[in-house]
């Protein structure tokens, strides 16, 4: 369930800058209470296509659970069965649609412990970069700061990047790799291996606790196969670092750069606004055992709802995006 009470864990994301914890055992006290307003859901569209009923049925259920009185007839299995399903969803769902309300997803306020892992999936111009740059400027915004360095072979280039690199108080926390084809000429290595070796590697290396470590389109560099490994091997070893590792790639299918992501990684970002839908969905019901009719709902619902769906892969499996949350 969901709860604003939280343990020595880390809180999975923030609603209205209050965190959000996880606990497996249902205790009705600890419960989120509905952000959204149920007789409104009642009445709406959404409410009779989730549960396949005519406007009639809909006005008599709705009546009969808001008085908690059984219906006769034909209603009465799908009373209990609606009734179930909002009981249910009071523990395994935040619903902010409607409201005002955010769901904020945030580096640990422990600038020593480790970041995580993750991976973003997107087509270019989905918002890959715009969306892990600015997690990474809410940290920096603090008065702790973390550590971050970002390795890409658009650094100069990308606009989203422009404030992070021209704020000269940030520069302490901000280290930016470029590993662009200019970059390896100006540097007058005689080889991308030397290049790596001498001015690339050893700078990733010698990173402190709690750094957080973005290789953003690392497939389409000189030293892709280096960065390739470093990846695969601080996805498993980088928690004994405390240091985290993100990257930002294009296809939920991407060969060997996804596939060794998606079976390590901590959380997984995708953006189903900007396509891909039918291999997101292929993606929650083959990995996360999802039902294709639900992962097909889910893909539209946060697709209608914001930019990104966020998947927490670790246990408790839970998917969310800035206006909904769900157990899966």
């Amino acid at each position: 369930m969901f709860t604003f009470t939280g343990d020595k864990t880390e809180p999975l994301f923030f609603v209205d800058n209050r965190p959000v914890y996880t606990q497996f055992k249902k205790d009705p006290a600890l419960r989120i209470h509905p952000f959204r307003d149920t007789s409104k859901y009642l009445d709406s569209d959404e409410f009779r296509e989730e549960f396949t009923l005519s406007k009639v049925e809909a006005t008599a259920l709705k009546r009969a659970l808001q008085t908690d009185t059984v219906p006769e007839g034909a209603l009465k299995s799908k009373f209990y069965t609606v009734r179930k399903s909002l009981n249910e969803k009071l523990f395994t769902t935040i619903d902010l649609r409607g409201t005002d309300k955010t769901i904020d997803w945030r580096f640990s306020k422990d600038v020593k412990a480790w970041p995580g892992t993750s991976i973003y999936v997107g087509s270019s111009n989905s918002g890959k970069t715009y969306a892990a740059v600015s997690r990474i400027e809410e940290s920096l915004r603090r008065p702790k700061k973390r550590k971050h360095v970002y390795v890409s072979p658009e650094l100069e280039t990308d606009t989203t990047l422009k404030k992070i690199l021209n704020t000269k108080r940030w520069t302490r926390w901000f280290q930016g790799i470029d590993v662009s084809d200019k970059s390896f000429e100006e540097s007058e290595r005689g080889s991308p291996d030397e290049w790596w070796k001498t001015d690339i590697e050893p700078i990733l290396k010698s990173q402190p606790p709690g750094t957080s470590i973005t290789l953003d389109d690392a497939p389409d560099c000189l030293v892709h196969k280096h960065l390739q490994k470093f990846l695969i091997k601080y996805l498993r070893t980088g928690r004994h670092r405390r240091v985290g590792i993100t990257s930002l790639q294009h296809n939920v299918r991407g060969g060997r750069w996804t596939s060794q992501s998606f079976s390590s990684v901590k959380t997984i970002v995708l953006f189903p606004r900007a396509g891909g839908k039918g291999k997101q969905v292929d993606w929650l019901y083959e990995t996360l055992g999802v039902g294709r009719r639900r992962a097909r709902d889910l893909v539209e619902l946060f697709a209608e709802h914001g930019r990104v769906m966020v998947i927490h892969q670790w246990s408790p499996s839970v998917i969310f995006g800035p206006k909904y949350a769900v157990w899966v």
